[in-house]
């Protein structure tokens, strides 16, 4: 009878020490919340910092509990070691996964909100917990990428600071002289409000080649993120519009025929 009260008790104080746990977890993430809240300023990656503070909270309970059920843990650690190897080639893949999840939270290599390309998916990173790096698409879709794959794999930061540049690529005849065609479309640049004109920030129009039917030149511009498809959108409308103003047209693919009278044919080839 006294075995079964003293196993009933730990399992009652082990449930108790999950609980206090998850609700010290929950406090904590509410504290530095607020905290941030009264700067005037936003938790950059909010469900990042509420898997650590669980990871966290969560392990302090767990060796509470191994401390109380198993009085002496020397024998516990000791079958830990036997069974490891075992344990160990089982549960490879998952626990890659896990160190790769925590250096990626260590070393801050994504973070949330960041808008990435990690291997062939593009996306807003959603969160990163111990076994997937979360992914959303910009069509909408949720991808779980593993964390091994991200930590061994390329990623490129679309967004690394506040602005990005943007190529468009424009063709115009060539009837229109090149010194005319890079004043137009630097005056469609310098015009546009949405394009970011800070210091050290370098907006302008470059030749870019002789096309089949058209010279090429290609615009470089620089724009906050929240812009990325206005500026484009407005930019392109700008173009068609001041060329509309100069009198230039916009070409279109052309093939030219050459009808050529052979001498002794008595006809036209």
């Amino acid at each position: 009878m006294t075995g079964w009260i003293s196993t009933l008790s730990k399992i009652g104080i082990s449930l108790l020490l999950l609980l206090v746990a998850y609700y010290s977890s929950k406090l904590t993430f509410r504290v530095i919340q607020g905290f941030y809240s009264r700067k005037g300023t936003s938790l950059k990656a909010p469900n990042t910092l509420r898997l650590v503070l669980n990871i966290f909270f969560f392990l302090i309970a767990a060796m509470i509990i191994l401390s109380v059920i198993f009085e002496d843990l020397i024998p516990v650690i000791t079958g830990i070691g036997v069974g490891g190897l075992v344990v160990g080639i089982a549960l490879q893949r998952p626990l890659e996964n896990i160190i790769s999840g925590i250096f990626l939270l260590v070393g801050r290599a994504v973070i949330e909100g960041d808008v990435v390309k990690i291997g062939e998916h593009s996306g807003v990173v959603e969160t990163v917990n111990l076994n997937h790096t979360i992914l959303k698409s910009f069509d909408g879709k949720r991808v779980l990428i593993p964390n091994i794959s991200v930590w061994r794999g390329e990623i490129i930061h679309y967004w690394p600071g506040p602005i990005r540049r943007l190529e468009m690529i424009v063709g115009l005849p060539y009837e229109v002289e090149v010194s005319v065609a890079l004043s137009v479309l630097q005056e469609v640049i310098d015009e546009e409000e949405l394009i970011y004109k800070g210091e050290g920030i370098s907006n302008f129009v470059v030749f870019n080649g002789f096309n089949t039917s058209s010279i090429d030149f290609k615009l470089y511009f620089w724009f906050e993120r929240a812009n990325y498809f206005d500026v484009q959108n407005n930019v392109a409308a700008g173009i068609y519009k001041k060329l509309k103003e100069k009198g230039i047209t916009i070409p279109f693919p052309q093939l030219d025929i050459h009808v050529k009278e052979l001498p002794g044919v008595g006809g036209i080839q």
